[in-house]
């Protein structure tokens, strides 16, 4: 209980009053101990007065609940979102189940006295709390700054989905394992996030810039010794009385009803969370990267939260690269494939944060009614089996049933190939590609240009030349591209069926500015009188071209390869393609590079899999030197 403010203040200014009555009383040749008060008396009046001004500038905050009468408890509402903190909570889908795990209808004492709150955002209404919420105040903070990240791979993305959390809701369960230490995903892998990102990585290689805002304005913790809800109460006294492989189903599908873990504390208020998906080499193509794509989504997001006054730079950049673009259209409109998670308020505009140039005031009466319909923001987690007392069996079986849940669920983070185009150099992502110093070509290892080619000439041979009277042809050949020459053979002397074998490497070229290469096959005299035998010119086409031209007299044998950059196709490497990954390697995973645990690795680790027997003295070590990864 706090002690008055005005009590402390008083019990100070008497102890003062004290001291100067005993100096004023005291023979001024006494020693110093008679004639001076104690310097510790001094400090601890002090000190008093220090605290007394501290507890009068306090915030309401801490003292807006108080104990109401049964009248009072029965004519008020619940407070906006005193019961969410009840559910039960999927660590694996990042969400409230909807089932209770502790009883939130609670809130009467046996005096039909109930705890009594004052809300200021609701013109100081008195509202009444569940008897198992403690700590209830209100803590108003929000910022109308965008928080902006860039993630680029769906399991980087899907790997932050639990910044939310604010402890670690890891204590107490074993979801650890040696061998793939890092390369585990336990939070988030069935979450919403999870189901729009990682099936699409699959097809293409995609980058997320995530953007975020959020508003608190309550909090509050759950008891610990919290009422429990009847149904769960219910639901653990069913459960077998021992875990085993037989009965595992059973322990899940309390799982699958209540979560894995319960709410201790929680900021309430609303967020809003989208994330977008931008395909590297189609945004490349459009001269743009990941980061101005990135910083324009920044720009049109400030201007719907209402902060973009700092932002006045980025927006004159944005708005040229805008002009630039084939569309002409906004950046979020431009990239629009999106994931928009809003929780808390009301609103019917899906897309709130780049809603500024569809509905300019969707944002702001959105932030309006959060207040009276809040939802969490940011929460800690402990996990359902603490709810149990410590003597009740069913705490260790569920405790171990909630961690092989979580393990299953869980995917491993395995690269799926090895780069086609670069090096895996990436400091916070082993399994991205990495492209230097290649003309023509981003460091995302996308091409710069459509009609981006590498193109490889090979002069096979000739047949049938005829270039002296007397004796054979002594033939070589000029290659030209782009109206110059780019190479020649070697001389092959005296015979009219030479064979070069010889390849010139053109590099990076762009085809749709000049897609044709010619040949020129001659015959040296006096090398300033050589004798042209014919030529011919090739189109250059995407794929690997074995062919002859005929010449004046005889023919050219040559084969052209034209290899398109990497996400390019049509004939001439001006159409944009995908880069889908390996079909076969598609089906045995959920994203480009996450797959299921195997169930060796599962086994290992002491989960019971389906046929266990078959995996429980299997080791995982050929599973992991065996994997894309590792080669």
């Amino acid at each position: 209980m706090l002690v008055s403010s005005t009590h402390i203040f008083h019990t100070a200014s008497r102890s003062i009053k004290h001291c100067q009555d005993r100096r004023a009383q005291t023979n001024t040749s006494k020693t110093f101990e008679r004639t001076t008060c104690s310097h510790t008396a001094i400090m601890s009046a002090f000190i008093s007065l220090v605290l007394a001004a501290f507890l009068l500038f306090l915030p309401p905050a801490r003292q807006s609940c108080t104990t109401g009468s049964a009248a009072e408890c029965k004519e008020a509402e619940f407070g906006p979102g005193t019961t969410l903190a009840g559910e039960g909570f999927d660590i694996t889908q990042m969400q409230r189940k909807g089932a209770y795990v502790i009883n939130m209808d609670v809130w009467k004492r046996k005096d039909k006295t109930c705890t009594i709150c004052k809300n200021p955002y609701l013109e100081g209404k008195m509202q009444k709390i569940p008897l198992s919420v403690v700590d209830w105040r209100p803590s108003h903070q929000c910022s109308m700054k965008v928080s902006s990240t860039i993630y680029q791979s769906s399991e980087s993305l899907v790997s932050s989905s639990s910044t939310s959390v604010e402890n670690n809701w890891k204590v107490n369960l074993d979801v650890s394992a040696k061998r793939a230490q890092g390369s585990l995903m336990l939070a988030g892998t069935n979450s919403k996030l999870a189901e729009y990102s990682m099936e699409k990585t699959k097809r293409d290689k995609f980058s997320f810039t995530s953007h975020q805002v959020s508003c608190r304005y309550y909090s509050y913790r759950v008891s610990n010794k919290p009422r429990l809800h009847p149904e769960f109460l219910r639901a653990v006294k069913r459960l077998p009385k021992v875990y085993t492989p037989e009965n595992k189903q059973r322990y899940y599908k309390l799982i699958n009803d209540f979560g894995t873990h319960y709410i201790t504390k929680v900021d309430l208020g609303g967020s809003v969370h989208s994330v977008t998906s931008i395909r590297q080499c189609q945004a490349s193509l459009q001269g743009l990267n990941v980061d101005e794509v990135k910083t324009c989504l920044d720009v049109e997001a400030a201007a719907s939260v209402g902060s973009d006054n700092k932002l006045s730079t980025e927006a004159k950049h944005c708005n040229t690269a805008i002009d630039k673009m084939e569309n002409k259209v906004s950046f979020s409109s431009n990239f629009n494939d999106r994931f928009t998670e809003i929780r808390g308020g009301q609103t019917t505009e899906m897309d709130l944060l780049f809603s500024a140039n569809k509905e300019a005031g969707a944002y702001k009466e959105w932030m309006t009614s959060l207040t009276l319909s809040p939802d969490l923001v940011s929460y800690s987690l402990d996990a359902l089996h603490e709810l149990l007392p410590t003597t009740d069996p069913a705490r260790k079986n569920l405790r171990r049933a909630i961690s092989h849940y979580i393990l299953e669920k869980s995917l491993w983070k395995n690269c799926s190939t090895p780069c086609k185009a670069g090096v895996k150099t990436h400091p916070q992502d082993s399994c991205i590609c990495s492209c230097h110093n290649n003309p023509g070509v981003t460091p995302d290892c996308c091409p710069t240009k459509k009609g981006l080619a590498r193109v490889k000439i090979t002069v096979q041979k000739a047949e049938g030349l005829w270039g002296d009277y007397n004796t054979g042809t002594d033939g070589y050949v000029k290659v030209f591209y782009l109206k110059g020459q780019r190479g020649r053979t070697n001389v092959i002397y005296n015979t009219n069926s030479p064979r070069w074998d010889w390849t010139l490497d053109l590099g990076s070229v762009v085809l749709p500015m000049d897609d044709r290469v010619k040949f020129e096959v001659w015959d040296e005299d006096s090398k300033w009188d050589d004798d042209l035998l014919g030529a011919c010119t090739v189109q250059l086409i995407r794929g690997v071209k074995t062919d002859l031209c005929e010449l004046n007299h005889g023919r050219l044998y040559y084969k052209i390869e034209v290899e398109c950059a990497p996400s390019l196709g049509g004939s001439d490497c001006a159409k944009y393609e995908g880069s889908p990954m390996n079909f076969q390697l598609e089906k045995a995973y959920v994203s480009r590079n996450a797959r299921p645990v195997p169930k060796q690795m599962l086994a290992e680790m002491g989960v019971f899999v389906d046929d266990y027997h078959l995996y429980a003295n299997h080791s995982i070590s050929s599973e992991i030197e065996n994997s894309p990864a590792s080669t």
